[in-house]
């Protein structure tokens, strides 16, 4: 794994273009209906949980903490857990695919699935920020270990480590 050690306005500049596209990405796929059954909320140490068949949601959240997870493919999964101040976020748009988002110590994660069979992972701790936006078959890792991107489409920040990707087909960028 490359790492690119380049301006600070470049990681900003990165991070929101990677919360854009997964805005857009939502906007574009998140459509049809999304059952409450799908969708878990919890703050301040509590846990919620929510099958509908083959969908499923977990939010945890510590004490001080906020945790969020939705699911609308109706064949998918969306995981959020936060503790010590922290905040997370899962969203899962397509079928067979995953979010998984956690937040720790002040950290706020965000993890975004917006193509089928995609896996996305974040894992933000000491008050950082981690994005991960798995699409189209691909895989996007941020957190502890930086960034990593594989598969069709990923893209991936972690504030702490500085490091991020982009993967799209040939295209890999670090």
């Amino acid at each position: 794994m490359r790492i690119f050690k380049g301006s600070n306005g470049i990681r900003v500049l990165f991070a929101g273009i990677a919360g854009g596209a997964a805005i857009g990405a939502m906007a574009l796929f998140g459509g049809g209906t999304a059952s409450a059954d799908t969708t878990c909320s919890a703050t301040d140490n509590n846990r919620v949980e929510r099958a509908d068949g083959l969908s499923h949601c977990i939010a945890n959240a510590g004490p001080g903490s906020r945790a969020d997870a939705r699911d609308t493919s109706d064949s998918g999964v969306a995981t959020a857990v936060a503790t010590q101040r922290g905040s997370a976020t899962a969203v899962n748009l397509q079928p067979q695919s995953q979010a998984l988002s956690s937040g720790v110590r002040g950290g706020t994660g965000y993890s975004f699935s917006t193509g089928p069979r995609s896996t996305s992972i974040s894992m933000a701790r000491d008050g950082g920020t981690s994005i991960a936006v798995g699409g189209w078959g691909g895989r996007a890792y941020a957190g502890p270990e930086g960034a990593v991107c594989a598969g069709g489409f990923g893209a991936a920040y972690d504030s702490n480590t500085g490091q991020y990707c982009v993967k799209s087909g040939s295209v890999d960028i670090h």
